[in-house]
């Protein structure tokens, strides 16, 4: 049954196109105004099951929060109505989310999402691009800084890279990663991103992807394959600095999180950590990262693979001691996770200012039974095992009283500074979902292969990042906190800077 929809939307599509003859760049509301989902409407729902799903899909293309961005054409044009006193009506954001977790296939509405990309890349066809315009109308030569900065992808990355290749090789290290780049940004396995490359660009010579995951797995030593990517992030923060001086003007605040990645194979992999359940498996491959959280700013400063017999404090300050050495750190911030006395230790021989929330020790909780009365309450030099903290409880703007570990110094009438402070960690989790868009996928059992594919994505997610900063400051003479640029838009002029004649 997917199949035949999914087949009627390719059709749909397909003539959509076809039709479009000469035009170069399109709204993506427009295309889904002209699409069947096909979607049966639920006599309970308020809003339109199919004006839900179009707006999912336009969120996936688009690469944007909840409807900050959709105009009231854009959510006419995606079947949203009007009330009696012609006002639109668009579902608050928990009622959109309710829909797409109990009404909604998600993985059927990401697949359309895919198809529509597809289909605008092989036409060589832009989607949504008032901001570009904007930004052509105010300065003529804004298309040329876009190319120029886009082109910082090879000139930062691909020097870094030694593929070890043999003299007679029918491909270089350049056209494996031309390649990896491409299905990267599609989100796709090698077997059918490299088809599909081949697709959007039958003149340029492809490997298979066997082929590329032959070459992939030469890569044997985890060593090195840390050392090149360690450096490729120093190459990008040395030309931050150097040409925009981004990162030495004032201090910023980090964040520090695990990611985990599902692993469905063989158990006894070295590096296979296990955890609660998620997305079907117990077993998980993690990372730990470090990340600006400033706007405009949120590069990935660093990442390290995580072995079972890693300690979390050993890392944690490794990921310090790295970061002091790029930027000056304000504050740290930190999930609770990380609330153990050793972690505490580190980040006081670093000397860094750092929260998190507190979980709910029996200790802490008779702090809350004494509290009960007061909207905050500052406990200096609570204990935890070895180590001591301040202990803040707070209440939040619901009147729901909260729990901190912190050393930043704060005066308890305005301790409720510390949700406005800790809020700026939400930008790691923004991060984690552009980053998705910069993911290639593999069933390779090789952890060698994951571990580059995962710091590949970090690294394009980087640039993304610095090609917003290249284009925001050129333009407006200061850096933007929002991008100018969406992933989907960068992904778009990076394949075609790809394949211009010496790149």
């Amino acid at each position: 049954m997917k199949n035949s929809i999914t087949n009627r939307i390719e059709n749909q599509l397909n003539k959509f196109f076809e039709s479009l003859d000469t035009i170069s760049c399109i709204k993506v509301s427009f295309i889904l105004s002209k699409l069947d989902l096909n979607i049966k409407e639920d006599s309970y729902s308020k809003y339109p099951l199919q004006a839900i799903s179009k707006f999912y899909i336009c969120k996936r293309i688009k690469g944007f929060n909840y409807k900050e961005k959709l105009t009231e054409q854009e959510a006419l044009q995606l079947g949203f109505l009007k009330d009696e006193n012609n006002n639109l009506e668009l579902p608050p954001k928990r009622t959109f989310n309710h829909y797409l977790q109990t009404k909604l296939d998600l993985k059927q509405l990401d697949l359309i999402a895919e198809k529509i990309l597809f289909q605008a890349n092989k036409r060589k066809i832009l989607l949504d691009l008032e901001v570009v315009k904007k930004v052509i109308k105010q300065k003529k030569n804004s298309n040329k800084h876009f190319k120029q900065a886009v082109k910082l992808v090879k000139q930062l990355i691909y020097p870094q890279i030694n593929i070890q290749m043999r003299h007679n090789a029918k491909f270089t290290t350049k056209d494996l990663l031309d390649i990896l780049t491409h299905v990267a940004l599609t989100h796709d396995f090698c077997n059918n991103g490299t088809k599909t490359f081949q697709e959007l660009y039958p003149d340029k010579k492809a490997p298979s992807g066997d082929t590329m995951l032959y070459h992939f797995g030469k890569l044997k030593a985890r060593d090195e394959v840390e050392q090149t990517f360690e450096d490729i992030f120093n190459v990008i923060f040395k030309f931050s600095k150097q040409n925009y001086n981004i990162l030495n003007q004032r201090k910023l605040d980090i964040a520090i999180d695990e990611h985990k990645i599902p692993y469905y194979g063989n158990k006894t992999d070295p590096f296979v950590i296990g955890g609660k359940q998620d997305r079907g498996t117990n077993h998980f491959f993690k990372f730990i990262t470090s990340t600006i959280v400033v706007a405009g700013r949120r590069f990935t400063l660093d990442a390290l693979p995580v072995h079972p017999l890693d300690t979390l404090d050993n890392l944690v300050d490794k990921l310090l001691k790295r970061a002091k050495n790029k930027i000056r750190i304000r504050h740290v911030y930190l999930d609770r996770g990380f609330d153990k006395a050793s972690i505490i230790k580190v980040l006081k021989q670093n000397n860094i200012k750092y929260l998190m929330p507190k979980i709910r020790s029996p200790t802490v909780k008779q702090w809350y039974k004494k509290s009960e009365e007061c909207s905050s309450r500052i406990i200096y030099n609570f204990k935890i095992a070895d180590e001591t903290t301040n202990l803040i409880l707070v209440d939040d703007e619901n009147g729901i009283k909260r729990a901190f570990s912190t050393n930043i110094k704060i005066s308890e009438p305005i301790t409720s500074y510390l949700f406005r402070f800790y809020q700026a960690r939400w930008g790691i989790e923004t991060s984690y979902k552009v980053k998705h868009d910069f993911k290639p996928r593999t069933t390779s059992k090789n952890y060698n292969i994951r571990l580059f594919y995962f710091l590949f994505s970090v690294c394009l997610y980087n640039l993304w990042i610095l090609v917003n900063i290249c284009l925001s400051l050129k333009l407006y003479g200061r850096i933007k906190e929002k991008p100018l640029i969406t992933t989907k838009l960068f992904a778009i002029i990076l394949y075609r800077t790809q394949v211009d004649p010496g790149g």
